[in-house]
This record gives C-alpha cells, sequence and structure tokens, in this order.
C-alpha cells in the first residue's frame, strides 16, 4: 500500500509540475500514464471475472494467511490486522474467512484457551458481551462462529452492486477526463517564441 501511495504521489507530482511548468513532454507522460493505468485497471477487473474461482480461492488463502500470521488475541498488544479483524468481524457479525476454525492455525490464537475471539460473540453494545463465557464456550445463541465473514462481504456487495457499479462507473469517468484534460492542456500549450 505504501508502494502504491508513494506512485500515485509521484504520478500526481508529476502531472502537477507538467501543468504548472507548461510542460508538453511531462504532461504527455502524465496523460500516458493515466491511460496506461486504466488499461490495466480495466484488465485486471477482465482478469478477476475470468478467473473468479482462482481469485476466490487465493483471496482466501490470503485472508487465512493473515489470521495465521498475524492475529493476536491478547488485549492491550493487538496490532494493525488484529484491530482490523475484530472490527470487521464486529461491524459485519461474522468470525473467520470461513467458520472460527480459522483461528486455530495461529500460535498466539491457541495460547489464549479460548474457542472464538471475542469479536466473534454477540455484544450488547460495542464492547461489551452479551454471554462474557462466549469466548471459551462459544455456542450458536451468543456467537457468530459458524458464520464466515468472506460470504459474508460478499453478500454485501451482491446487496449493494447497483451501488459499487455507480462507484465504479464514476471512476472510470473521473479517470477519463482527467486523462482527456491532461492531454487538451499539452495540446493549449504554446512554445514560447521570443519576438527579437
Amino acid at each position: 500500500m505504501m508502494a502504491t501511495g508513494g506512485f500515485i504521489f509521484l504520478l500526481s507530482l508529476l502531472g502537477y509540475c507538467g501543468a504548472l511548468r507548461e510542460s508538453k513532454c511531462l504532461l504527455g507522460f502524465y496523460g500516458l500514464l493515466l491511460v496506461i493505468i486504466l488499461l490495466l485497471e480495466i484488465t485486471a477487473v477482465g482478469m478477476a471475472y475470468v478467473y473468479k474461482d482462482k481469485v476466490e480461492s487465493e483471496m482466501k488463502s490470503f485472508l487465512k494467511d493473515s489470521i495465521d500470521k498475524y492475529y493476536v488475541a491478547d488485549k492491550g498488544k493487538e496490532n494493525g490486522p488484529t484491530l482490523l479483524w475484530n472490527y470487521m468481524m464486529a461491524e459485519m457479525s461474522c468470525c473467520g474467512v470461513d467458520n472460527y476454525t480459522d483461528f486455530y492455525a495461529s500460535d498466539s490464537f491457541k495460547e489464549t484457551g479460548y474457542k472464538v475471539p471475542p469479536a466473534c460473540c454477540k455484544m450488547t453494545s460495542n464492547t461489551t458481551l452479551l454471554d462474557r463465557d462466549c469466548p471459551k464456550s462459544p455456542k450458536m445463541e451468543n456467537s457468530y462462529m459458524y458464520t464466515g465473514c468472506y460470504k459474508t462481504f460478499m453478500e454485501r456487495v451482491s446487496d449493494h452492486m447497483n451501488i459499487v457499479i455507480y462507484v465504479v462507473i464514476s471512476v472510470v469517468i473521473i479517470e477519463l477526463l482527467s486523462t482527456f484534460l491532461a492531454f487538451c492542456l499539452c495540446k493549449s500549450i504554446e512554445p514560447y517564441y521570443d519576438d527579437k
């Protein structure tokens, strides 16, 4: 993510400097990079659609790997991935990628003696467990132990598919507009001639 952010920063700086200095070369290169990025995005979406099953299995593998390597159940020692997983499980009322057994791959989770993370338990408020014994003795009544987050997320995306489509179309239009404007600005820049 840092590399992507750095690339976007450099790309934006390139466009800004090209416009500020009225450089056809920089603006043309900026517009060309925007076209390449748009083509790569379209290709990635097409490949994801064609290889949907492979993408799904790779995504699940990546998510399970993040639990295995980075999930920490000790209160006060949470890291970024742990906080993200806990937030997602509490907000979406789910547990793990497929179910609660995904956490058994994590050595740090096994050391706690819990059967499910506290975030997989039903809560009365955002922080108070409905049943204090839930992490050690989960049941269907007090936890979401059999509800996987991947399936829940995909159901929410399909339920809001119209919004997803409108957002994707808006992003593509903005990218096309910025590319068009970069090339228009590049074309409108007149070379500087000294009349002397």
